[in-house]
């Protein structure tokens, strides 16, 4: 079986989305007149797409390595880039959640991948080398990426949610607080607070936006705000629903029927659904 190839979308001249097949984790390569890169989000499993994408938008080396947050499909190649030679940077939020919980849900998740502990021997979970608690720039030669903790009150998507813009050309990398045509996965964060977050984010102007998983939005900020209300929609209504789930007006049946139909039935993941009733469920009693 030959290596996997990266479907990348080049976003301007040095940006580039590496868009994942079937709702798989986006992420994101700016590339610097040296042909070095900030990496955005680095899932182990992946790397033969992500070499593929870093050799098709013509870059030597990564330079930084960036997590929107801390979960698996996002910070699992921490240690193989560190090790390689790249500077590993996200928010203290996600430096302490992979601080506490890091080592077990890498080990649970890498344990799914057998595979992966003969690919890599050395294998483990690598936090971040570097850590801001509001905002950060990092610099290339001829790019730079703006870097924002975007978790409002410590956690929306997750605790360590960033997103990173480059404001020359108004493209912002969302990571998981915006997922397009693809049901999120809930069971990590607060829905109030990553409500508030897009919120936020519908107060910006951005041309092209590239969610953490699903389709790139390139259609200027018309389409961009389209995207941000459409799934703003989404949380507000799944929480309603949750709301009168935990009340007793509702079945989790009745709410995995209805988020699954109606203006949502043609979103992929639908077993994603279920998983964040039930997990919503645990959580509540």
């Amino acid at each position: 079986m030959g290596k996997a190839a990266a479907n990348v979308q080049q976003l301007k001249e040095s940006v580039f989305a590496v868009v994942g097949d079937d709702g798989l984790t986006n992420f994101g390569i700016i590339k610097g007149t040296d042909s070095s890169a900030v990496l955005i989000d680095a899932d182990i499993r992946r790397m033969d797409e992500i070499d593929d994408a870093l050799a098709k938008a013509g870059c030597s080396r990564v330079r930084y390595l960036v997590n929107t947050h801390e979960n698996f499909d996002h910070s699992s190649a921490n240690h193989y880039f560190e090790k390689n030679g790249a500077v590993v940077i996200g928010t203290e939020g996600c430096w302490q959640a992979l601080k506490e919980d890091g080592d077990a849900k890498f080990a649970e998740m890498a344990g799914r991948s057998p595979e992966l502990s003969d690919r890599f021997p050395d294998l483990k979970m690598g936090n971040l080398q570097v850590t801001f608690p509001q905002e950060l720039t990092l610099q290339l030669p001829g790019a730079a990426v703006r870097l924002l903790f975007a978790a409002h009150n410590g956690k929306s998507h997750s605790r360590g949610d960033a997103i990173a813009i480059l404001d020359q050309d108004r493209i912002l990398f969302a990571g998981d607080l915006l997922y397009t045509d693809y049901h999120p996965v809930t069971v990590y964060g607060n829905i109030p607070n990553w409500i508030q977050s897009i919120n936020k984010l519908l107060q910006e102007n951005f041309v092209t936006v590239v969610p953490g998983h699903g389709p790139v939005s390139c259609g200027g900020n018309d389409a961009y705000k389209r995207a941000l209300l459409k799934f703003r929609g989404y949380l507000e209504d799944f929480h309603q629903k949750l709301t009168e789930l935990k009340a007793g007006r509702k079945t989790p049946a009745d709410v995995e029927s209805s988020m699954k139909s109606g203006d949502y039935a043609s979103m992929g993941k639908t077993w994603m659904v279920k998983r964040n009733i039930e997990y919503f469920l645990k959580e509540a009693n």
